[in-house]
């Protein structure tokens, strides 16, 4: 499935289960343990880097280049957080998604999420050369 195949419309989920290593609480001392924000932001930035993968070719990779997240509710241990994406803009190589979690309760928190296929040589070439710096 090459990426020109993948279309405005297209939806993905994916899905995790609140446990400790998602907890606000390792994060910020003092905090719940609740799911936090940044398990939610990469829960959708997996979803979506997921669903893209089997359309890339063998040099290609995604990249995240941003994420708006509104985080609405909280999530204790045990419940599973479910991401749906769905791709609403493509533009050369940026895809732009929006996304929305629920945690079986309540919707946890929606936003928006913009994705850029690259070539993995190149992007590891300038890694390489920062490492250098």
């Amino acid at each position: 499935m090459p990426i020109d195949d993948m279309k405005v419309g297209a939806t993905a989920t994916g899905s995790v289960t609140c446990a400790p290593e998602h907890f606000a609480s390792r994060i910020v001392a003092g905090t719940p343990d609740v799911f936090s924000t940044a398990a939610l932001g990469a829960l959708v930035e997996k979803t979506a880097a997921e669903w893209m993968a089997p359309h890339l070719g063998p040099d290609q990779m995604t990249v995240g280049a941003q994420i708006v997240i509104n985080h609405t509710a909280a999530t204790p241990e045990g419940l599973t957080v479910t991401a749906g994406v769905k791709l609403v803009g493509i533009e050369g190589r940026r895809f732009d998604f929006e996304w929305s979690a629920t945690d079986g309760v309540d919707q946890v928190g929606h936003g928006t999420h913009q994705r850029f296929a690259v070539d993995r040589p190149r992007f590891e070439q300038r890694l390489s050369q920062k490492r250098q710096a």
